[in-house]
């Protein structure tokens, strides 16, 4: 059985004995999981005397304990970072939840790893396991950008190919705010509809209002006190206010709150309240006023309100809008806010048919979106962690070029007739070959249907490319050169780890054979990086690589791309758009690519005659990513052109060619134009060489 890591805030421990909104919802998946016994569960959640794995079959339960020290200085930390730094903040508790975490993959390994609503956990534990873990990693975000889930720490996880859950279109809207490259799923918050009977809307003399959650200033509790007191006493009389939700500690808003309201005879402050006497509140009541002013995630309160039919008075804060539709009555928090609520309240407890309306409207809205019904809710979050399957609609196609090649090409084809992996076309496409390679396709095509021949007029590499993703009908592309060979796992393995990823491209390791010996030419950390991302790595380590025949890609990120005609280095001119263009781009250090060296091979060409063709595809992808308002990668860019000028310069004896590529290198390069993107030294340098050749 698969085998997946749950991280909870640790703010509450997990099974929420202790109440909570998010500890709530992480019970109900390990609980529906015993039920459908879908993963073996590791739960890493804070310690309780009264918690214990003995209860569930599927979760183990990760106690994390911390010291009083600890808790102080998260504390004084908290306090520092919301009224001081206002940044990303970070826990001690962090480093206790990481260490635990990376402890424990030592002994077990996880097909997938959610993290619960705090960022700073989720960067911590990407930092320890950043090259050394093959799993993916989701974030699950119920609340609003703050100091723990701030823009800086959205990029970070980003970069890091973490995906996203968001509990609201409008928190996935805040992320791609922040970073437009994110990947992010959809998991609406649910609630057991089963348990909310529908209340009769009655016209009492008395009308009872009741406010419940936080008491917090973003939830507007001042707001609504005010607007009550605006209204004139002979309706004052005539409604009730419950505020339900006070702490029990002297809290200066509460404070402030219970002052205020012990002038109304007919306001009450009542602290939380258990789940089940929540229920019977809700019994009493006939309108609920729900006045958040900051930015609501969610809105639990708004969707319990509707599925029991009480008439719900709201804002159109975050996500309440797409949340209650036309099921409350919705006003704006602005400048007026105060007289807006009163007159909102005005309108609703004086009208008995607006409020049945509302009743009737909220109640159908509840009740009719699946995504709604907690019962839907463990299945829907499996829906999004899962491992895509593999069917048979995911055909590769592998596309070889093929040119004079006789010697080699045998082996080339029968390493990728041989895959385990069999759901394959093989498009050869023999670009005008004046020795025995069109034969050999066409003989081993005549004993494999799966072969596919194309004879064409000599166009080159890039044109045999062109041709063959012309010609391709499979999800999947896959390039593999008419002299290299694949290892006979490659095609499996690669979409394998695509489908776990959730990728639309994956690249492997590259091992180099020459003259009998096999040298391996990429990093051994693995990794997962965002689209943008990986073009950095492209350019800066030794795992994506800038050529076309480690990847494994989805057939669509060719649309409208294709290898420039006519030119060498054509890999250097095309691969970053489809990496720019990728959601997610994962990398496996297995060694699944042989690619074979010749000495007549175009990469051993003079340099002398072939250096100009890689400066205009590197000086293509600055303008590219220029047009693009992609600042950093437009500056890796230019320090790539650079140092391949240096290394040009360093290896061409020619004198006019290094006072052209000397000029080059000159041109435009000051200290306010040079490129800082990889830091001070760097740019230092990349200025000194201008005058320094060493």
């Amino acid at each position: 059985m698969e085998r997946i890591a749950i991280i909870t805030p640790c703010l509450l421990p997990v099974p929420a004995t202790k109440a909570g909104a998010v500890e709530g919802l992480i019970t109900r998946i390990i609980e529906d999981n015993e039920c459908y016994h879908r993963y073996e569960i590791d739960l890493y959640t804070l310690f309780c005397d009264s918690g214990s794995d003995c209860a569930y079959l599927h979760t183990k339960i990760i106690p994390i304990r911390t010291g009083n020290c600890d808790r102080l200085a998260d504390k004084v930390l908290d306090k520092y970072y919301r009224t001081v730094s206002k940044t990303a903040s970070f826990r001690t508790l962090d480093d206790v939840i990481a260490n635990a975490f990376t402890e424990r993959i030592k002994s077990v390994e996880y097909d997938a790893v959610i993290i619960e609503n705090m960022m700073s956990t989720a960067c911590r534990i990407i930092e320890l396991c950043n090259g050394h873990y093959d799993f993916p990693i989701f974030f699950h975000m119920h609340n609003d950008v703050d100091i723990y889930r701030s823009p800086e720490q959205i990029r970070q996880l980003v970069r890091s190919g973490v995906q996203f859950i968001a509990v609201s279109r409008y928190i996935e809207h805040q992320i791609h705010k922040y970073d437009k490259n994110a990947i992010v799923s959809l998991l609406y918050n649910g609630v057991d509809l089963d348990q909310y009977t529908r209340k009769e809307i009655q016209d009492n003399d008395t009308v009872k209002l009741l406010y419940v959650g936080r008491i917090i200033p973003g939830k507007g509790v001042k707001e609504l006190v005010l607007a009550y007191g605006e209204l004139d006493k002979e309706l004052r009389d005539k409604l009730k206010l419950d505020i339900v939700g006070f702490s029990g500690f002297d809290r200066d808003y509460e404070r402030e709150i219970r002052n205020m309201a012990s002038i109304y005879d007919n306001i009450t402050c009542i602290n939380q309240l258990p789940a089940e006497e929540m229920s019977s509140k809700y019994d009493e009541v006939d309108i609920v006023v729900m006045p958040t002013i900051d930015e609501e995630p969610f809105g639990l309160v708004a969707l319990e309100t509707m599925a029991k039919g009480i008439p719900l008075i709201t804002t159109n804060s975050g996500a309440l809008p797409e949340v209650v539709g036309d099921g409350a009555f919705v006003v704006d928090f602005v400048n007026e806010f105060v007289n807006i609520l009163s007159g909102a309240i005005i309108n609703v407890a004086s009208d008995i048919n607006l409020r049945r309306s509302l009743s009737e409207r909220g109640y159908n809205r509840a009740h009719s979106i699946k995504e709604f019904d907690i019962r839907n809710y463990y299945n829907n979050f499996i829906q999004i962690i899962k491992a895509q399957e593999i069917t048979t609609e995911d055909k590769i196609s592998v596309i070889v070029p093929v040119y004079n090649v006789e010697d080699y090409l045998i082996r080339c084809i029968k390493s990728i007739t041989e895959q385990t992996y069999s759901n394959t076309e093989i498009i050869l496409v023999d670009d005008g070959s004046t020795d025995n390679s069109g034969r050999i396709c066409d003989e081993y095509a005549a004993s494999d249907k799966r072969i596919r021949v194309i004879h064409q007029s000599n166009m080159g590499l890039s044109g045999a490319r062109n041709t063959g993703i012309d010609n391709a009908i499979g999800r999947y592309i896959f390039f593999c050169d008419s002299d290299d060979y694949l290892q006979q796992d490659t095609l499996e393995k690669m979409i394998d780890r695509l489908k776990i990823d959730h990728a639309d491209i994956v690249c492997c390791g590259i091992k180099k054979v020459r003259n009998g010996t096999e040298e391996t030419m990429t990093n051994a950390e693995c990794g997962r990086w965002s689209g943008h991302e990986s073009v950095v790595q492209m350019m800066r380590n030794n795992n994506i690589c800038s050529v076309a025949w480690n990847k494994l890609y989805k057939r669509s990120l060719f649309d409208g791309i294709c290898f420039p005609v006519g030119i060498q280095n054509e890999d250097e001119a095309t691969i970053y758009k489809p990496l720019y263009k990728s959601g997610i781009v994962s990398y496996m250090p297995d060694c699944l690519y042989m690619y074979y060296q010749r000495e007549d091979s175009i990469i051993h060409n003079d340099l002398d005659k072939r250096y100009c063709y890689l400066i205009e595809a590197l000086s293509d992808r600055i303008e590219f990513f220029r047009e693009k308002g992609e600042i950093d990668l437009e500056e890796h860019s230019r320090i790539s052109l650079l140092e391949w000028i240096k290394y040009s310069y360093r290896n061409i004896d020619d004198k006019l060619i290094k006072k052209e590529l000397l000029e080059k290198y000159r041109g435009g390069l000051c200290i306010s134009t040079a490129p800082g993107v990889m830091g001070i030294k760097k740019k230092l340098a990349l200025l000194t060489w201008k005058y320094i050749r060493y």
